[in-house]
C-alpha cells in the first residue's frame, strides 16, 4: 500500500527530464574519456571524463530538471558533488571490474573499455535522481 503512494508521487515528467539531462551528461562523460584515453590510462580518463560529465549535469540539472530550488547554490554544488563522488566510486569499480572480464573474453581493449565505461555510467541513474531531488536540490 506504502509503495503505491510513493510511486504516485513520483513526477513523471521530472524524470523524463532527468534521464534525457543525465542521457546527456553521460553522453559527455564517455565522449570526454574516449579524448582522454589518447592522453592517460583509462583509470585516470575514467576520473577527468567525470568531472566533464559532473559539471555538464549539474547545469543542465539545476536549470532545466529541478527547477524550484529553495537552498543556495554553492550547497547544492556541495551536495551534487558528495552525491556524484559515491556514483563515482560505483561507476570505477563497475567499470573496472567489467573491463577485467569482459577482457578475458573480447580482444577489442577500446570495445571493452568502452563497454564497461557506459554500463558503469548508467548504473547509478535511477538512484542519483531520488538523492538528488530529496537532498541536492529540495
Amino acid at each position: 500500500m506504502r509503495e503505491s503512494r510513493l510511486i504516485g508521487k513520483i513526477n513523471y515528467k521530472q524524470v523524463f527530464k532527468f534521464l534525457l539531462v543525465g542521457g546527456f551528461a553521460a553522453f559527455a562523460n564517455i565522449s570526454s574519456r574516449i579524448i582522454f584515453s589518447n592522453f592517460f590510462s583509462y583509470k585516470l580518463s575514467i576520473i577527468f571524463s567525470f568531472l566533464i560529465g559532473l559539471t555538464t549535469a549539474f547545469l543542465l540539472m539545476r536549470n532545466y530538471v529541478f527547477v524550484f530550488k529553495k537552498n543556495l547554490i554553492y550547497l547544492q554544488i556541495q551536495r551534487f558533488i558528495f552525491i556524484n563522488l559515491l556514483n563515482l566510486i560505483q561507476i570505477f569499480f563497475i567499470s573496472l571490474g567489467l573491463n577485467f572480464l569482459l577482457s578475458l573474453i573480447i580482444n577489442n581493449v577500446e570495445l571493452v573499455e568502452l563497454i564497461s565505461h557506459i554500463v558503469g555510467v548508467l548504473f547509478p541513474g535511477i538512484t542519483s535522481y531520488f538523492a538528488h531531488k530529496h537532498f541536492t536540490f529540495k
